[in-house]
């Protein structure tokens, strides 16, 4: 019986036989909707309140997009972290597929002390500006089925395959970017052309506000706060640019961990507002 349960609904037994409502497990909870109709488009956004448990006030008017927007607002807000997520296209009935779900990728902030910002000495007017750019960066938003994914960004300057399993299958890249240690990411597809073209690939660090400090000024334990923040390891997405300064995600199944190279190479590093697709 469980079987067919998962099966028609494509619900796991598990969350059938012991489900609480909450952010854990987001990525499953996500793809329960991904297939779902509403009669009202806004409702493929509320519908999905009661299993995170957000409590968030019911608009009807608005447009799906926007009720979208406000519930992936809402859980960025509370996770804290963007890094976590990908996308699953959830379809409604006569409009095109709205990419706008988010998936868990584990945690973006880590305790644990990073040794690259003891190397160098930062300076603290570079710091001042990093620190006024991410203060600014809105918070993530669609605007015509496309994320504004606020980021600090790092440009791709070299990929190698190292090697690769054709009975797997898998191959593993060697990537050199700007202000990061090189890594390797080990992939179940190949990257096509467009992708290995110089120039084409970024590895993006997604930033949060809620990533900063409280306090309204940058003070000295702010900027040691910030410095510490930027110079531990994170969890990249890889971005692979489009016509028309559009990006889209790729290798979204690997989980890839990018380190900054010390702390002059953190505060060299660039904020932007990136449009996904």
């Amino acid at each position: 019986m469980m079987e067919e349960l998962e099966k028609a609904t494509g619900i796991e037994s598990r969350f059938l036989t012991n489900f609480s409502p909450g952010m854990d497990d987001a990525r499953s909870r996500l793809q329960w909707a991904s297939s779902r109709c509403t009669t009202r488009p806004e409702d493929i956004a509320y519908s999905l309140f009661g299993i995170f448990n957000l409590h968030l006030p019911v608009l009807y008017g608005e447009s799906a997009e926007k009720a979208l927007g406000r519930l992936l607002a809402d859980i960025i807000s509370q996770s804290g972290d963007i890094s976590r997520h990908r996308f699953i296209p959830v379809s409604r009935p006569a409009s095109p597929p709205i990419k706008c779900y988010l998936c868990p990728h584990p945690t973006l902030m880590r305790k644990e002390r990073s040794p690259t910002t003891d190397q160098q000495p930062a300076s603290s007017t570079a710091l001042q500006k990093m620190y006024r750019s991410l203060a600014k960066s809105p918070l993530p938003q669609f605007i015509n089925h496309r994320l504004n994914l606020p980021s600090i960004t790092h440009r791709v300057i070299s990929v190698h395959l190292k090697g690769e399993d054709p009975l797997a299958p898998s191959y593993t890249y060697r990537i050199q970017t700007s202000g990061l240690r090189p890594l390797e990411i080990t992939l179940p597809d190949k990257l096509d052309d467009v992708a290995m073209k110089q120039g084409a690939l970024r590895l993006v660090r997604p930033w949060h506000s809620k990533l900063l400090s409280p306090s309204a000024e940058l003070d000295a334990t702010t900027e040691k706060q910030l410095l510490s923040t930027l110079g531990r390891p994170f969890n990249a997405l890889l971005l692979v640019r489009l016509p028309h300064n559009e990006y889209k995600r790729i290798a979204s199944s690997t989980l890839i961990v990018a380190k900054p190279i010390d702390s002059v190479s953190v505060l060299q590093s660039k904020v932007r507002i990136l449009n996904i697709v």
